[in-house]
């Protein structure tokens, strides 16, 4: 390939991801920094050009695609179940009581999807952690340099004073892209020594950010990132008498993390906090009382947490409008009923499956991205929504890494030789 061309292309994926993040619409200038929601505000007078600049990635992308058919459709094939569940997500307008922002949505939820594919057939599982750990040093850099300029509208107020959110509409926000900026960054400058001090710099930078935002979720789930890294890399070893004992420890560190994530109200009080500042218990049960009203398909991708929708019910009862449940398994059961939620599950299992396989063969830092991004997914999808999202770097990551594992069909043979 003409090297001019592959630099613009890098380029260009790079510059994709950093639009995911939506740090470049500097959210925060818009929404007060006492804000009662993390949605997206309806005045951002960059909204128009933001448009414009999604419908030219998209187009882009399926450009690109296209000049590579086969590879694409190759690469699509490693995870049916991924597509199973978007196509729920493009014919849910069909039974949703906002059939057009259920369709509009859903049609954006592909498009991100089909960009986490063209990640997966033009880049190796490498070549994709360095592109993500740069996009992430220069999204954290410039978060950075906001908040120092404009600490009004960076540094929250209220209920959350002094608690950093940089360019992004909510702390909660800022915290989770730390978070996996943290992972990638430390990952790819311990997967090759060229520029090993910038991206040293960069996770530092992000780290910092991190404890600036004042997320104790964020914490949680990066101490737990860090805790189960050397058990995902004991996976790699020889024989296989250790593999279980190590899966069920595994199991048992994660389980222990999701239930502190989860029941952080209990741990607030213990910090001498009101645990009814957040009031999720309330909402949840609110929100699995309305999945029950429709629990197979649900109310349609996007249908719920509209005016005049399913959640007036749960407004009234929590007394405030949360934009979505704070839960990515309830509000993925609230879109598209428990159908959708199976299908997401059965997809992590599958991610899980086959990143535990590549472990064993692939010894470098970048084989841990598999285990290790789906471990953070299913992690922060218990205080927040990542599943499924319209422009959304956290859900391009995903298809991008599960449909990244190619099937190894020597393992079998591998594991035989390990053992003896």
């Amino acid at each position: 390939m003409n090297p001019s061309l592959d630099l613009l292309e890098r380029g260009f994926t790079i510059f994709v991801l950093i639009f995911f993040t939506r740090t470049i619409a500097c959210d925060s200038l818009y929404i007060s920094p006492d804000p009662t929601t993390n949605g997206t505000p309806e005045d951002n007078p960059f909204s128009a050009l933001l448009s414009l600049i999604q419908i030219i990635i998209y187009g882009l992308t399926t450009l690109l695609l296209l000049a590579r058919w086969r590879g694409s459709i190759k690469t699509a094939l490693q995870n049916k179940v991924i597509w199973a569940l978007v196509g729920l997500v493009l014919i849910s307008f069909l039974w949703s009581d906002f059939p057009d922002e259920s369709l509009k949505k859903g049609i954006n939820a592909f498009e991100t999807s089909l960009f986490g594919l063209y990640m997966a057939s033009r880049y190796s599982l490498k070549e994709q952690l360095r592109l993500i750990a740069w996009a992430l040093c220069l999204v954290t850099v410039f978060s950075l340099l906001f908040t120092l300029a404009f600490p009004g509208a960076a540094i929250e107020i209220g209920a959350n004073a002094g608690s950093w959110r940089g360019p992004l509409a909510q702390k909660n926000l800022l915290a989770r892209l730390m978070v996996l900026a943290t992972m990638t960054c430390s990952l790819a400058a311990f997967d090759s020594h060229k520029h090993r001090y910038l991206l040293c710099f960069g996770s530092v930078i992000a780290l910092s950010l991190l404890f600036l935002s004042g997320s104790k979720t964020g914490l949680v789930v990066l101490l737990t990132l860090i805790t189960l890294l050397p058990l995902y890399r004991s996976l790699r070893w020889k024989g296989t008498v250790v593999i279980p004992l190590v899966t069920m420890i595994i199991l048992i560190i994660g389980s222990f993390a999701v239930i502190v994530v989860s029941n952080w109200e209990v741990l607030l009080s213990a910090l001498g906090r009101d645990p009814s500042l957040s009031g999720r218990t309330e909402l949840w049960q609110a929100a699995l009382e309305k999945i029950f009203e429709r629990p197979w398909l649900g109310y349609g991708f996007q249908g719920f947490w509209q005016d005049g929708g399913g959640a007036v019910t749960v407004w009234k009862t929590v007394k405030y409008k949360p934009p979505h449940a704070h839960n990515g398994y309830i509000n993925t059961a609230l879109d598209l009923g428990l159908l959708g939620l199976i299908l997401f599950v059965i997809s992590i299992i599958n991610t899980y499956r086959k990143a535990i396989t590549w472990l064993r063969l692939n010894h470098t830092f970048s084989g841990l991205l598999p285990i290790l991004y789906a471990t953070f997914l299913v992690m922060y999808n218990q205080p927040e929504n990542t599943i499924i999202e319209h422009n959304s770097i956290f859900w391009s990551l995903f298809v991008a890494v599960s449909l990244s594992i190619k099937p190894l069909k020597n393992f079998k043979k591998y594991s035989i030789i390990s053992a003896t």
